[in-house]
């Protein structure tokens, strides 16, 4: 894993003088770390920062302050989502809660965390950008909200129109193998890197994301799949009926 997240680092800053070396993993999350240097480290660094996400002690960080993250298991609590953007000494989770989820997701509307997180896809790993809201240092705990490129991002999909196949804990390479072994490369337009093992496959219109999973998953063992379809998104805001 370390050789391809080197390789990864390296295709994305091949323009830039800088080299990479793997120094091991930092605990207690074992959180890669990678050594670098060269002319262009610190742009290099800030760049890196952005597309991977650092770890921060809570006390350096400040309302209004946009992270990089990852949702943790999204199906753990009611009350909202718990988002892992590297905050440690101690290590703590930001709580993305549900009110800020209707007011950003379905326009206020009473839906449940569960129908939200079924309806927009979103999984375990899943890499997005939050807007921390609140930090209370004392009892150790912060909340936010999804920063607007995170928004932004949601509002290209819907308006595109596109069924997308989410996977975490398989690399690009081979969730395009097994398309190609199932004969559905015809059915796909694009398949994007979200983070180092999290892809999204963009399907062509009128290609059911059900479908081609049902096809794909059995050939990609531990690998956790999600699915963002936009009609069933429209269903569900302009629906009656909704949950506490």
């Amino acid at each position: 894993m370390s050789r391809a997240l080197l390789q990864l680092i390296r295709e994305k800053t091949k323009e830039f003088e800088v080299e990479f070396e793997y120094a091991g993993l930092h605990q207690p999350e074992n959180r890669p770390i990678i050594a670098m240097g060269g002319k262009d480290e610190v742009f290099v660094k800030n760049y890196l920062i952005t597309e991977f996400g650092t770890v921060f002690e809570i006390d350096s960080l400040k309302p209004g302050q946009v992270l990089r993250g990852r949702i943790r298991d999204p199906e753990t609590v009611n009350f909202g989502i718990f988002i892992d953007c590297g905050v440690e000494n101690p290590q703590k989770d930001v709580l993305y809660p549900l009110f800020e989820m209707r007011t950003q997701l379905c326009n206020g509307k009473k839906l449940s965390k569960r129908q939200l997180v079924k309806a927009y896809g979103f999984f375990e790993h899943m890499p997005v950008f939050i807007e921390l809201t609140k930090i209370h240092i004392d009892s150790i705990k912060m909340e936010c909200k999804l920063a607007q490129k995170t928004l932004d991002m949601l509002k290209i999909w819907m308006s595109d129109g596109f069924e997308m196949l989410f996977s975490s804990g398989q690399t690009r390479k081979r969730i395009k193998k097994a398309i190609k072994y199932t004969k559905h490369y015809p059915d796909y337009i694009v398949i994007d890197r979200m983070g180092f093992l999290e892809t999204v496959v963009f399907l062509k219109q009128g290609t059911s994301a059900p479908g081609i999973l049902a096809d794909i998953g059995p050939h990609l063992k531990n690998t956790k799949f999600s699915m963002f379809r936009p009609m069933n998104v429209k269903a569900l805001l302009y629906s009656k009926k909704s949950k506490n």
